[in-house]
């Protein structure tokens, strides 16, 4: 059996090296990515105008009225002084043609006091840019980049045999023979010698101290990138996930969405309301709107600074109806564990420490990934070496 695990830690190893170095490396930057992108681009996060906010539906009329073949897909909303609006949007469809206008999708920061733009960019434009380097890596990070859902298959099945991995790897170092503790404590140790040697102890130790860290994270990429395929029916085998509201109504006929009829306005103050109610005391931070199923999403709080992430409401975008709730620190265990996972992977579930903790773990992700390929290398070479001899 062991060497069975020897050969699927090798070859899965081997699969995803690549994927995870790159994944780890850019990760790391990500950590801080509101920070980076702040420091890169000031202009597009000071707001100087002083006095009363506009509405949010105030500044998405007026960033429509100004790019008449636009449409605000999502915004997010400041809640203290000195801070820009984000509008993001995509083209409207031409009602000559049916299709899309030639319009890129676009990024508009703007004043909330006097509504100003205070700059734009095209999202995911490549490459490293001040304007472009961070949601750049924020989508090579995801999904490498590639268009379609083909990124988030593959690094969800990247993300997959890394969990299987790292739990194989415990496996193996556990000890054959006894006294068991005695021989476990040397793969804890980095004890130095040739290179072979040094990397082999990196590489196993490396992984045994920070195990508890990265296997979160590895489950965290799953959660990101397969939540509905993978990850939400794993966790319901022990508590039950209810359907997120895309996927309910991604199950609703066509002809029975509805059409839009709520503004964004109505939408923020239906939401502002309904939070009340349910006693939400953070402000609104984010509001989207899902063209294709018809329903508003806001989201209660800044940047997913809560430990148990950020709370959401879910309107129909017709009337307003209350679609459903994702609330943080409630509902079942599975939904709770679910909706931990994207403060998990930021690091942000501990806050600044987090940050710094995820900002290492990437590091840390990338180094086992090369120096596993070596270990493998130098093996080869030895094997190599040996049928050579014996010939």
């Amino acid at each position: 059996m062991r060497q069975l695990y020897v050969l699927l830690h090798r070859y899965i190893g081997l699969a995803t090296a690549l994927f995870l170095a790159l994944a780890g490396l850019t990760g790391s930057v990500l950590a801080f990515q509101h920070e980076l992108d702040e420091w890169l681009n000031p202009s597009f996060y000071e707001a100087k105008a002083l006095g009363e906010p506009l509405q949010p539906g105030v500044l998405v009329d007026n960033i429509q009225r100004e790019h008449p073949r636009l449409q605000v897909w999502y915004m997010e909303y400041p809640d203290e002084a000195g801070h820009s609006a984000l509008l993001a949007v995509v083209p409207r469809n031409d009602p000559a043609t049916g299709l899309p206008y030639l319009e890129k999708n676009t990024v508009f920061y703007l004043d909330p006091v006097s509504g100003v733009t205070l700059g734009q960019r095209y999202w995911g434009e490549c490459c490293f840019s001040r304007e472009n380097l961070v949601p750049f890596m924020l989508e090579f990070h995801h999904n490498l980049a590639l268009p379609g859902n083909w990124g988030l298959w593959l690094m969800g099945g990247v993300a997959i045999l890394w969990v299987l991995d790292c739990l194989i790897a415990v496996i193996l170092t556990l000890p054959r023979g006894r006294p068991f503790w005695g021989k476990w404590t040397k793969a804890w140790k980095i004890k130095g010698g040739h290179a072979y040697r040094v990397n082999m102890d990196i590489h196993r130790a490396g992984g045994l101290w920070l195990w508890l860290l990265l296997l979160p994270v590895a489950v965290s990429s799953v959660a990101m990138n397969l939540p509905s395929q993978v990850f939400k029916p794993a966790v319901s085998l022990f508590s039950a996930v209810e359907p997120s509201v895309y996927e309910a109504r991604g199950r609703v006929p066509t002809a029975e969405l509805g059409e839009t009829k709520l503004s964004y306005q109505q939408a923020y103050e239906l939401a502002k309301a309904e939070g009340k109610r349910l006693g939400l005391h953070a402000a609104i931070g984010e509001l989207y709107y899902s063209f294709e199923y018809n329903f508003y999403g806001a989201g209660f709080g800044q940047h997913d600074t809560d430990a148990q992430g950020k709370s959401w409401l879910f309107l129909h975008g017709t009337d307003g109806r209350l679609l459903g709730t994702e609330i943080a620190g409630q509902g079942t265990l599975g939904e709770r564990f679910y909706r931990l996972q994207l403060p998990i992977h930021g690091g942000r579930i501990l806050g600044s420490t987090g940050q710094y903790i995820i900002a290492m773990l990437g590091v840390v992700v990338a180094v086992l990934s090369v120096t596993g390929i070596y270990i493998w290398w130098r093996k080869l070479l030895a094997r190599r070496s040996s049928r050579l001899r014996r010939a």
